[in-house]
């Protein structure tokens, strides 16, 4: 995992990794996003640069409690899907920072099983969920000026 070096308001992009060399990550799209909107802070991605399907979980983890810790903001994307996009660590990271850190929810209309992040999210935050990943990039950026 790379080093957090961390410039600026930053962001910690959580939501399902691909299991699969086959699925398509969701966080390229979010860079494509922030960049258009001319976010100049830190992103940090839990994510390794390229596909592999046995690398070293623990850690991986340990970058992840890292970087949610150090962040600004952590941005959560759940696009699940199943079998390949599951999210099952991004549910623990959501309902351990809920209450801790500054976060954003959000996840597409179809995403599978997210009935109780979304209810938890509008429990605790008293906000809904946002259904388009560009909106709720926007919001990110609108929160860290």
């Amino acid at each position: 995992m790379e080093n957090i070096d961390i410039k600026g308001k930053s962001l910690f992009l959580a939501g399902p990794i691909p299991r699969d060399e086959n699925a398509i990550s969701w966080k390229k799209e979010a860079i494509d996003i922030l960049e258009k909107y001319e976010f100049s802070g830190t992103v940090l991605i839990p994510e390794k640069r390229d596909f592999v399907a046995k690398s070293n979980y623990m850690e991986e983890v340990d970058w992840d409690l890292k970087a949610l810790s150090s962040c600004d903001l952590i941005v959560f994307w759940i696009p699940r899907k199943k079998p390949y996009m599951l999210g099952l660590t991004s549910n623990v990271e959501f309902g351990y920072y809920i209450n801790k850190k500054n976060i954003l929810y959000g996840r597409p209309d179809d995403a599978d099983e997210i009935a109780y992040l979304d209810w938890l999210y509008k429990k605790d935050t008293g906000k809904l969920p946002f259904n388009s990943l560009e909106k709720l990039l926007v919001e990110s950026i609108k929160i860290l000026k």
